[in-house]
C-alpha cells in the first residue's frame, strides 16, 4: 500500500467516526535541548496536518522564548491562557491567526497557578478549556527547551509526545536523558515518537534513530517508534529569516517533502495504535492538576 493510499484509508474511518464523540488529541513537542528545531517543526507540522484539512491549534508554552508568532511573522494581541485563567478573556478571545490561517495560543501562565484559584475560576477555566474539544482535531504543545519537571508532567499528561532530536551526539544524549527522567515519574511508559532533524543524510538519520532505539530498548526497557527524518536543506533558514514556515514557501524543497512523508506516518498509525481512549484537552489539564498537587 502506497502513502497516498494509507492516507485515503485513514481518511476514510475518519469519516466513518466523526459522529463519534470528538475530544482533541494533545501532542506535546519536546527536545533534550534548544536550537534542534523544536519550535520550526512544531510550526511546520501544523501546516502539514491543515493542509489536509486537520484542525491544529498550537499552544505555544515555551514561557521563556515563545516564538511560534515570530516564526511566522505574526503580531498577536498579547492575549493568552492566563486571561482565560484569571477571567479577564474568553477562550476564544485568545486564539490567534498565524500564517497560513494557522491557530495559536500563548501560554503565559505556571500551571501551578491552577491550584492557587478558586473553585470558580478552575470550573470556569476547565469549562474554557473544554471548549477546544469541538474546535481541533490536534492540540500541539510546543514545550521549553530542555529536561524540568514541567516537561516531565507535559508529557505524562499528553496522549503521545514527538521528540525533536538532531544527530549532534549532545543532543542525542539529552533526548535520551528527557525519556530516562520521564521514566522516574511514572510507571507506564508514555509514547513517545522521534523525530531526526537537520540530518546530512539518510544514513546519519538512521544511525541517529538506531542508536536511541537502542539504548531505549537496553537501558530503558521501552520501545521508541520513529516518526520520520528532516534532511538539512537551506530552505529552512532561509525561510526562518524571512518569517516564512518553509512547508508554504517552499513546497518542493526536501524539507517540505520530509514534513509531508512525517505527516503521512504520522495519522495512519496514529489510529492503529492507539487503542487507549485518548485524554482530550480537559483530560490533559486534569492531569496536569494531579500531578502539581
Amino acid at each position: 500500500m502506497d502513502q497516498a493510499e494509507s492516507l485515503r484509508e485513514y481518511m476514510h474511518r475518519h469519516q466513518v467516526q466523526q459522529e463519534k464523540k470528538h475530544n482533541s488529541r494533545m501532542i506535546t513537542i519536546a527536545s533534550g535541548k534548544g536550537g534542534v528545531g523544536k519550535s520550526n517543526f512544531t510550526l511546520n507540522f501544523a501546516l502539514a496536518l491543515k493542509s489536509i484539512g486537520k484542525k491544529v491549534v498550537i499552544l505555544d508554552l515555551d514561557l521563556s522564548t515563545a516564538n511560534i508568532d515570530i516564526l511566522m511573522g505574526a503580531s498577536s494581541s498579547g492575549n493568552s491562557l492566563a486571561d482565560v485563567l484569571h477571567k479577564r478573556k474568553y477562550l476564544f478571545d485568545c486564539i490567534e491567526k498565524g500564517t497560513g490561517g494557522i491557530d495559536y495560543i500563548t501560554g503565559g501562565l505556571e500551571l501551578q497557578d491552577l491550584l492557587l484559584l478558586d473553585h470558580e475560576n478552575q470550573v470556569f477555566f476547565m469549562n474554557q478549556i473544554q471548549e477546544l474539544n469541538s474546535y481541533a482535531d490536534f492540540i500541539l504543545l510546543d514545550t521549553g527547551a530542555g529536561i524540568s519537571k514541567i516537561l516531565v508532567d507535559f508529557i505524562i499528561a499528553s496522549d503521545e509526545t514527538i521528540l525533536v532530536t538532531t544527530p549532534e551526539p549532545t543532543s542525542i544524549a539529552d533526548s535520551y536523558s528527557v525519556m530516562k527522567t520521564v521514566l522516574q515519574y511514572t510507571s507506564q511508559a508514555p509514547k513517545f515518537r522521534l523525530v531526526v532533524n537537520r540530518a546530512r543524510s539518510y544514513r546519519e538519520a538512521i544511525d541517529t534513530s538506531r542508536a536511541l532505539k537502542n539504548a531505549c530498548s537496553v537501558f530503558l526497557k521501552m520501545g521508541l517508534n520513529t516518526l520520520g527524518f528532516l534532511m538539512e536543506d537551506a530552505h529552512v533558514q532561509k525561510a526562518v529569516r524571512s518569517q516564512s514556515p518553509f512547508y508554504l514557501s517552499y513546497p518542493n524543497c526536501e524539507a517540505s517533502k520530509n514534513m509531508k512523508q512525517i505527516m503521512y506516518t504520522f495519522l495512519p498509525d496514529m489510529e492503529v495504535n492507539s487503542p487507549v481512549p485518548i485524554k482530550g484537552v480537559r483530560g490533559f489539564f486534569e492531569k496536569m492538576l494531579s500531578l502539581r498537587k
